[in-house]
């Protein structure tokens, strides 16, 4: 009979080898759409000055600060666009909430509809589905409330739109003012100027198709209408979107040069609600569209291109288990854990180092060198996300339904979690007296580091800073407007 213990280890050896390679993929992906991004120069997007179509800007909120909806439908009024802009306030609110929502627009008015629903059902997806079907509206543009485009921006979008009949979408690219200001600003500015200056131009210089990012885009109705519309059995509403409508021949491009500023997520809590909720969101994807997809007549790159982004939400859950697995195997020593670390682990990090210094190089060319520390932080953050992220994909994966938990704004609050990432961390601290003790010497020095980075990050999430400052009333006159 075969020793039950034998199994296990070998079992652990399969899975820490299987999650090595998820991570050295994806590290290789992030590697590729980088010298993409290098090699290709940006096409240019073909515009078309008028005749302007009526376009909806829609801005779905529920129970965001008063300050901040005032902000941004402030922002929607100020824009420059020639032809005629109806603002949809999409309010899924409480009904206190509600009524304050309800003065600002009355305050605005006209050109401002208050769209309240009594029930969220489903969710942002319902809420601009619903906006939709109360406008008639050729082009739609999305706005979240913590987005803030500047006047020019409409224009910008759409008149590509104009110029092509086969787009779908353009996507305009997230900034972020005063990332600098905090270590936590300045990881997720790293991973998201990842995201628009490296993968998204990757692909759309390469002409393959591109994900939403769910705001700071317009889109073609006539697109939305061929594509389905809007659908709430997933929680990344957005990329099901984009997947169902340039599976049906749609196309999509990338606004390089038209930037959004945005606000970055408050506290590390925050944003580990938000990166469970895009994890879980890319993985049904995956699991619901993926075979259609693959079905579409389409070229194989450009099926690979969008596999790969959504095999992203595989990332975190992959880094949790080389975490919690990597002192098991390297103490009871095998192939797994030396192949694994030693071929794969390279691999990973030369991919996503690459890519964050070429994004840095894209956005900063003068001072790019200076902010090299980001990437270091950008590497280590992500531990703070794995364990909400592991679980929620897990969910996607057995088809568990759960609401659309939205990305907390405004003050802080107290016990934003934590005890796993303690848990983590006392375990890997553990794993590193083990393998001292055992003189698995060759595993130290990543073990350390593993200690080290899950020791910040239990300490990152269980700190609740300062509230924020005050959003302005107004960042934008409506006197602009």
């Amino acid at each position: 009979m075969t020793d039950p213990l034998s199994v296990l280890v070998a079992l652990a050896h399969v899975v820490y080898g299987a999650a090595a390679l998820v991570l050295a993929g994806l590290g290789l992906h992030a590697l590729v759409l980088a010298a993409l991004r290098t090699a290709l120069p940006a096409r240019p997007l073909p515009t078309r000055d008028g005749p302007w179509p009526d376009v909806v800007v829609q801005i779905p909120v529920y129970d965001e600060p008063a300050a901040l909806v005032a902000r941004a439908l402030d922002a929607a009024l100020a824009t420059d666009y020639p032809g005629r802009v109806e603002v949809q306030l999409l309010d899924d609110s409480s009904p206190a909430a509600r009524r304050a929502n309800a003065a600002l627009c009355a305050e605005r008015r006209p050109g401002v509809r208050h769209l309240a629903r009594d029930a969220r059902d489903g969710y942002k997806a319902g809420a601009l589905a619903h906006g939709l079907a109360r406008s008639d509206a050729p082009v739609v543009a999305v706005f979240d409330v913590d987005f803030r485009p500047a006047p020019g921006v409409l224009r910008a979008l759409i008149g590509p739109l104009l110029a092509d009949p086969g787009l779908a979408f353009v996507q305009g690219r997230w900034t972020h003012p005063g990332a600098d200001r905090t270590v936590l600003g300045r990881a997720q500015a790293a991973v998201l100027d990842l995201h628009f200056a490296v993968e998204q131009a990757a692909r759309d210089r390469a002409g393959l198709p591109l994900p939403f990012n769910g705001t700071a885009g317009v889109w073609r109705r006539a697109a939305i209408d061929d594509a389905g519309g809007w659908r709430a059995d997933t929680l990344a509403e957005d990329a099901d979107l984009a997947l169902r409508a340039q599976a049906r021949g749609w196309r999509a491009r990338l606004a390089e040069d038209v930037t959004v500023p945005a606000d970055l997520p408050a506290t590390v809590g925050a944003w580990r609600r938000q990166q469970a909720r895009w994890a879980k969101g890319l993985a049904e994807v995956a699991r619901l569209r993926l075979a259609t997809w693959w079905r579409a007549p389409l070229p194989v790159r450009s099926k690979l291109a969008f596999t790969g982004h959504l095999a992203l939400s595989l990332s975190l859950p992959s880094l949790l288990l080389v975490l919690v697995l990597h002192p098991v195997v390297a103490a009871v020593g095998g192939s797994g854990a030396s192949v694994a670390l030693a071929a794969l682990g390279p691999v990973a990090l030369t991919g996503v180092i690459s890519a964050h210094v070429v994004a840095l190089r894209a956005l900063h060319p003068a001072s790019w060198r200076s902010r090299l520390l980001r990437i270091p932080a950008a590497l280590v953050a992500p531990i703070a996300l794995v364990g909400p992220a592991a679980r929620a994909v897990a969910q996607a994966a057995f088809g568990r339904r759960t609401p659309f938990a939205r990305t907390p704004k405004g003050p802080p609050s107290a016990g934003e979690g934590g005890r796993a990432e303690v848990a983590l961390a006392l375990w890997s601290a553990l794993g590193l007296a083990a393998l001292v003790a055992l003189g698995a010497w060759g595993a130290v020095p990543f073990q350390a580091v593993l200690s080290v980075a899950t020791a910040g990050a239990a300490w990152a999430v269980r700190q609740t800073p300062a509230a924020p400052r005050p959003v302005p009333t107004a960042v934008l006159s409506r006197a602009a407007a």
